[in-house]
C-alpha cells in the first residue's frame, strides 16, 4: 500500500507547483512526570529524552512539495513571538501529542496560535483516545482545543493522509468556532462506546512494511538522549484499561526483517550511536516474527560493532518456557532493559483488569530470568483497582523491593475514553469530573474507588512514591539491581566525554552538596562489585590458560571440573564469537555450539572442540576483565542509576510535596 501523496511516491506530487510549508510542532512534556526525564537531561547535557518518532514518520508521508520544519518545545523554547511567526508562515501546523502534553497544547492555542488563520491538525494518541472530549467539550481546556483545532486524525497516518491533504487544499484557513474535522475509519466511528469489535480488522490495521522511514534529517539527533525505532505494532491482549490497542490494533503487526534493517541503517546514517527505545506496544506479540527481527538486529549489530543498545516493552509471558529463548536473543542483540506491565501483585486485581497473561506465569521468576541475562526490568504498577484497599500500597512496595526492580513506574488508575474500563465506570456512575492531565502520578482521583475512599487512594499513591523514591531507598534498590543485573558484553556503552561530564555533575550535586552517605555508599559498593567481578574473570581465565597448556602439551582431553562449568565456558565462547567475530555467520556459530553441546553431553568432546571452547571463553573473560577495570561498567551504571533516581525523587517531591519517609 502506498499513499498517493506520500511514502514511496513523494517525488511525484506537486512537482513544479506552489510549495507549501508544514510546521511540525511537539508540545512540551511536564517536568513532574516519570517519562519526561527532564531532571536527567539537565545533568547529562541532552535537551530531551526522545525524538517525536510519530511526527517524523508522518513527515515521510508528505509529498515533496512540502517544506518541513520541526519545532520540539522539549528541545527549544522559542518566545511566543518567534513561535507565532513560524506558525504564520506555515501552510498548516501538524501537532502530535500524548494526553500528558494537553496542557502545553492548550497554552499554544491560547498564546502564539490565538487568532491566526493557519489550520491546526492534531494526531497521535491524544487525538485518538480523547476525540469525543474535543468534539463535544465540557471543560474550559477542551473548549480551547475545540475552537483552536481544525482537524483530528485517528490512528496511523496511512489511514487518512490522502483525505487529510485534500481537505487542507479545500480548507486552507483556520475556521474558529467550528468543530474539528475528524478523520477516522467508518468501522471505528460506528462501534458502540467501549466496543473492540474492530480490533482485528486488517483493512484498518495494515502491514507496517509500507510505512516510510522517519525523517531523521528534520531534527538534530544530538539533542536527544535516546533514539526510537518501531519494529511491531499492536498487542493480542485485552487489558480493560489499555487504550493503545484501540488505535494500534488488537493483534501484533511486525515489520519484515528487511524493513527493520532499513530502519537501523537509516538511524546509523545519522551518525547517532547509543541507546535506542523500541516503541513496540508488545515486542513479543508474535514470537516467531520477533525471533526473526532479533536475528536481523544481531547480524546488523555484529556488522557495525554494536553501535546501539536497545530497550523495549513486552508482556510478562516472555518468561514462559515457550518464549524464554527470546531473552537470550535479546541479550545478543544488545538489549539492556525491557519494560513489563506488571501492574499489581494482587491476582484478583489482575482478573478485574482482564490481564490474564500475568496470571499464567510466575512473575517474580520471569523477572529473575530476565535479570539473570543481564537485562534490567523496568515495570509499570497501578494503584486504585476495584480489588485494591489501602494496604495494597504496602504490597506493591514490598513486591518492588523483593524483585529488585529499580525503575518502578507507579501511578493511580486512570480511566481513558473508549476503553472497557471507562465505559464500565461511566455506566456505574463512578466517573468523576476531572481536568485530565495524562500524568498518572497526578493528585486528581478521577473516579470513585470501591475498596477505599478517594482520600485513601490519594494517600496510598503518595505513600508508594515516598517509600520507593526517597534518595536512600532509591540508592539501595539501585545497588540491589546492580547485583541482580550484571552487565553483559553486548550492551557495554561507549564512554564519551558527556558521560564523564554527567558523572562529575552527579558527584558534585548528589554527593558533595548533599553530603549524602547513601550516594557515596552506592558508588563504593558498585566499585567493589567491579573489582570482585574482575578478580573472578581473572581467576577463571587463569584456569582456562592452564587447561589450554595441558591440551597443547599432552594432546589429551582431561576435563577439569563438572559438566556445568564446561557448559558455562561454552556459553562464554558463544557470546565472544557472536560479539567479536562477525566474520563467522550467526547460524554457523549456533550450529557449532549445538554440536559441541551434544558431544559434551554424550562424553565425546574432542581435543579440537575443547581447544576452541577454552580459547574463545578465555577471550570472553579478558573482555570481562577490561570492562570491569576502573572506572568499571558497574560503577558507570551506578552513576546512571543515581542520576535517574534523582529524577524520580524530584517527580515524587513534586507530587507528594511533603517530607519523604525511609
Amino acid at each position: 500500500m502506498k499513499a498517493k501523496h506520500g511514502g514511496g511516491e513523494r517525488g511525484e506530487a506537486g512537482s513544479g507547483g506552489h510549495r507549501k510549508r508544514g510546521l511540525l510542532l511537539v508540545p512540551e512534556f511536564p517536568s513532574d512526570s516519570f517519562w519526561s526525564y527532564r531532571y536527567i537531561m539537565r545533568i547529562i547535557g541532552r535537551k530531551a529524552a526522545f525524538p517525536p518518532l510519530g511526527l517524523l514518520t508522518f513527515a515521510g508521508y508528505l509529498p515533496s512539495d512540502w517544506d518541513l520544519e520541526v519545532v520540539d518545545l522539549n528541545v527549544c523554547a522559542p518566545s511566543q513571538g518567534q513561535l507565532r511567526a513560524k506558525m504564520t508562515e506555515a501552510s498548516a501546523v501538524f501537532v502530535t501529542a500524548m494526553s500528558i502534553q494537553k496542557r502545553s497544547l492548550v497554552e499554544i492555542l491560547q498564546g502564539p496560535a490565538r487568532g491566526l488563520g493557519v489550520p491546526m491538525v492534531l494526531g497521535g494518541p491524544f487525538a485518538s483516545s480523547y476525540r469525543d472530549q474535543i468534539l463535544d467539550p465540557r471543560s474550559d481546556s477542551d473548549r480551547v482545543l475545540h475552537d483552536g483545532l481544525d482537524a483530528l486524525v485517528w490512528g496511523e497516518a496511512y489511514e487518512s493522509i490522502d483525505a487529510l491533504l485534500e481537505w487542507l487544499d479545500e480548507h486552507p484557513r483556520h475556521t474558529r468556532g467550528e468543530a474539528p474535522r475528524l478523520f477516522i475509519p467508518q468501522a471505528v466511528a460506528e462501534v458502540a462506546p467501549g466496543s473492540r469489535a474492530y480490533l482485528n480488522d486488517r483493512s484498518i490495521f495494515r502491514s507496517l512494511d509500507d510505512v516510510p522511514l522517519p525523517r531523521w534529517d528534520l531534527i538534530r539527533v544530538s539533542d536527544y538522549h535516546s533514539m526510537m525505532i518501531q519494529t511491531t505494532a499492536g498487542c493480542p491482549f485485552r487489558c480493560d484499561f489499555c487504550d493503545i490497542i484501540q488505535f494500534n490494533g488488537g493483534f501484533n503487526r511486525p515489520k519484515s526483517p528487511v524493513m527493520v534493517r532499513r530502519e537501523l541503517e537509516a538511524l546509523l546514517a545519522t551518525g547517532y550511536r547509543g541507546s535506542v527505545f523500541g516503541v513496540d506496544d508488545n515486542f513479543i506479540g508474535t514470537p516467531d516474527a520477533t525471533s526473526a527481527i532479533l536475528d536481523t538486529i544481531i547480524e546488523f549489530q555484529r556488522e557495525h560493532r554494536y553501535p546501539f543498545t536497545f530497550y523495549t516493552q513486552a508482556s510478562v509471558n516472555l518468561g514462559t518456557p515457550k518464549l524464554r529463548h527470546l531473552i537470550g536473543k535479546m541479550k545478543q542483540a544488545g538489549f539492556d532493559a525491557v519494560f513489563l506491565g506488571i501492574e499489581t501483585p494482587d491476582e484478583d486485581a489482575l482478573r478485574g483488569m482482564n490481564k490474564k497473561q500475568n496470571l499464567k506465569v510466575d512473575v517474580p521468576e520471569t523477572i529473575a530470568a530476565i535479570q539473570a541475562a543481564g537485562i534490567e526490568v523496568y515495570a509499570g504498577f497501578i494503584f486504585g483497582s476495584d480489588s485494591d484497599v489501602p494496604s495494597t500500597a504496602d504490597r506493591i512496595v514490598e513486591f518492588v523491593k523483593r524483585t529488585r526492580i529499580f525503575t518502578a513506574m507507579t501511578g493511580m488508575l486512570t480511566p481513558v475514553p473508549h476503553t472497557p474500563l471507562w465505559e464500565r465506570l461511566k455506566n456505574q456512575g463512578r466517573l468523576q469530573p476531572a481536568e485530565y492531565s495524562g500524568n498518572n502520578t497526578d493528585d486528581e482521583v478521577q473516579f470513585v474507588p470501591l475498596g477505599m475512599t478517594p482520600e485513601q487512594m490519594h494517600e496510598g499513591i503518595h505513600d508508594i512514591l515516598a517509600r520507593l523514591f526517597n534518595s536512600t531507598e532509591s540508592y539501595r534498590r539501585a545497588l540491589d539491581m546492580l547485583h541482580s543485573v550484571q552487565a553483559h558484553i553486548f550492551s557495554v556503552k561507549r564512554r564519551e566525554m558527556r558521560y564523564l561530564r554527567s558523572a562529575l555533575v552527579s558527584f558534585w550535586r548528589q554527593g558533595v552538596r548533599r553530603l549524602d552517605r547513601a550516594y557515596f555508599r552506592l558508588l563504593w559498593q558498585a566499585g567493589r562489585l567491579d573489582r570482585r567481578l574482575r578478580r573472578r574473570a581473572r581467576s577463571d581465565a587463569r584456569r582456562l590458560r592452564r587447561a589450554l597448556r595441558t591440551l597443547r602439551r599432552d594432546g589429551e582431553l582431561r576435563l577439569r571440573g563438572d559438566l556445568a562449568r564446561t557448559e558455562e565456558w561454552l556459553g562464554h565462547a558463544h557470546d565472544y564469537l557472536v560479539r567479536f567475530r562477525p566474520d563467522a555467520r550467526l547460524e554457523q556459530v549456533r550450529a557449532w555450539v549445538t554440536e559441541v553441546q551434544e558431544r559434551l553431553s554424550a562424553g565425546s568432546l574432542t581435543v579440537e572442540d575443547a581447544r576452541a571452547v577454552y580459547e574463545n571463553a578465555r577471550r570472553y573473560l579478558k573482555v570481562q576483565m577490561r570492562i570491569h577495570r576502573f572506572p568499571g561498567v558497574t560503577l558507570s551504571r551506578a552513576i546512571e542509576a543515581a542520576i535517574k533516581g534523582l529524577h524520580y525523587e524530584q517527580v515524587m517531591n513534586a507530587v507528594v510535596r511533603e517530607p519523604t519517609r525511609g
